[in-house]
């Protein structure tokens, strides 16, 4: 073959190759542009999908908080008008109890001259037997129990007693005068009288004495 026909062979084989390399160039671009154009849809898509989601989630969590939150609202209210109630309640009983207790409930009147101080307690139904009386230097002390009807009543298994209606304080009381004089407690005297008692309280009486002045 002759030398020119062999390189015009050869030049040509070559342009080939550079266009067959070239057009397979191209072709690679346009497949990693294609595929970088898909990456990027699918993953805006995605991208869409899960915000989508994290916003239903965040939704969903402000409802349940929101329930949770009228919920624990409701249960608050329902406990302090429970309390209420129960406060009420337990105030009606110890009034109740209140009423019917005779404990520092012992009525009295006081009256006093220069040497004397008169206390006069009123106990009806009260035998003298269950009354005490204390004295300190200054003050005198009336204790005394109180019962009701039930006491008077005989009753037994076959014919019950049982009470109707309870308008006398019942247990024990006691009650205690502060005087502003000391006394002589030694000389207390007492009376006791259809259901009065009187007591007669003497005043310690300090002589004053008279001081020379040189």
């Amino acid at each position: 073959m002759p030398e020119d026909v062999k390189e015009d062979i050869e030049v040509e084989f070559e342009e080939v190759e550079v266009e067959t390399e070239t057009s397979k160039s191209d072709e690679l671009k346009e497949k990693a542009e294609k595929f970088r154009e898909d990456f990027k849809t699918k993953a805006e898509a995605r991208t869409e999908a899960n915000k989508e989601k994290f916003d239903e989630t965040l939704n969903k969590s402000k409802d349940v908080a929101g329930k949770v939150g009228e919920n624990l609202s409701k249960t608050i209210d329902d406990t302090i008008i429970a309390m209420k109630a129960l406060q009420k309640n337990f105030d009606t009983r110890y009034q109740g109890y209140k009423d019917t207790v005779a404990t520092g409930n012992i009525s009295i009147d006081l009256a006093e001259n220069k040497d004397f101080y008169y206390l006069q307690a009123y106990l009806a139904g009260i035998e003298k037997e269950d009354i005490s009386i204390e004295a300190t230097n200054n003050s005198v002390t009336i204790k005394a129990c109180f019962e009701n009807i039930m006491k008077n009543i005989e009753s037994s298994e076959e014919n019950p007693a049982t009470l109707i209606v309870s308008g006398i304080k019942v247990g024990e009381a006691d009650r205690t005068v502060t005087l502003t004089e000391d006394i002589v407690k030694e000389e207390i005297t007492a009376k006791h009288n259809n259901g009065t008692l009187f007591v007669t309280i003497p005043k310690r009486i300090i002589p004053k004495t008279k001081i020379d002045i040189e």
